[in-house]
């Protein structure tokens, strides 16, 4: 294998340490702050440095992709834009251990109101940071259903937009399928079938299940399932078959 040169190295130096340039300022500002005062802040177009913003997804420099992040995050709280900051540090490797002790103890303490306030995109983040960084081996196990339904939820997702024209509305639900789905069993493949619409259990059965992990990690059960719950009031494939679903024995969702 090449060893990198000593300007290569240079190189790589400079590129990480604009990655992490200024971490140590950026959570002194959160010093003294208590988590029931940064609910009550907002965030607003004040504390954006406007004429800093750009159009990069990712930018290298800290400050700046924090700053852009911060303003996709106006009319959130500054709890929320906390949260999301300290999973930014740890992505650039800064004190990890330090910054996920600080990251446990905020779920541990205001798991409720995380998961009301912070949109799916950032409660899967936030799986993806336990997974990766706790020591607790059954608590990313669990987390992991997490990560595995939303990912399968977004393959389907993607099919179905592959499959659109441009500029197409969502297809209907056809009344003929619809009613096949009610009347039995419809092979898909390799010995599965569709859902038996109406009155299949198999979600039913699949939130109990989750409900037995309370047991083993009572955090980790709870984001579960408060993700699996958000999944049925969005545009999802869960809600259409929610929907359509007629034996209340067999709901899987919450009143």
């Amino acid at each position: 294998m090449t060893t990198p040169s000593n300007w290569q190295r240079k190189l790589l130096l400079i590129f990480l340490s604009e990655k992490r340039l200024n971490a140590g300022k950026i959570v002194k500002n959160y010093d003294g702050k208590s988590f029931d005062e940064m609910k009550t802040t907002i965030i607003t177009e004040s504390s954006c440095d406007l004429e800093s913003l750009t159009d990069e997804r990712k930018s290298t420099d800290l400050e700046i992709h924090l700053n852009n992040l911060k303003y996709q995050s106006l009319g959130d709280s500054e709890l929320c834009f906390y949260h999301n900051t300290l999973i930014i540090l740890m992505r650039r490797k800064y004190k990890i251990d330090k910054t996920f002790a600080e990251f446990e103890r905020l779920w541990e303490s205001e798991s409720d109101y995380l998961l009301e306030h912070l949109s799916l995109r950032w409660i899967v983040s936030a799986c993806d940071t336990f997974i990766d960084h706790s020591n607790n081996s059954i608590r990313a196990a669990i987390l992991m259903n997490v990560i595995t339904l939303m990912n399968t939820l977004r393959v389907h997702e993607t099919k179905n937009f592959l499959q659109l024209s441009t500029n197409a509305e969502p297809m209907p639900l056809l009344n003929e399928k619809t009613d096949i789905l009610y009347a039995g069993d419809l092979p898909l493949y390799d010995g599965l079938t569709y859902f038996r619409i109406g009155t299949d259990d198999s979600l039913r059965n699949m939130r109990k299940r989750y409900n037995k992990f309370q047991k083993v990690d009572k955090l980790a059960t709870t984001i579960l399932l408060a993700v699996f719950e958000k999944l049925q009031n969005n545009q999802s494939a869960f809600a259409t078959l929610r929907q359509l679903h007629r034996d209340d024995w067999s709901k899987w969702w919450l009143d």
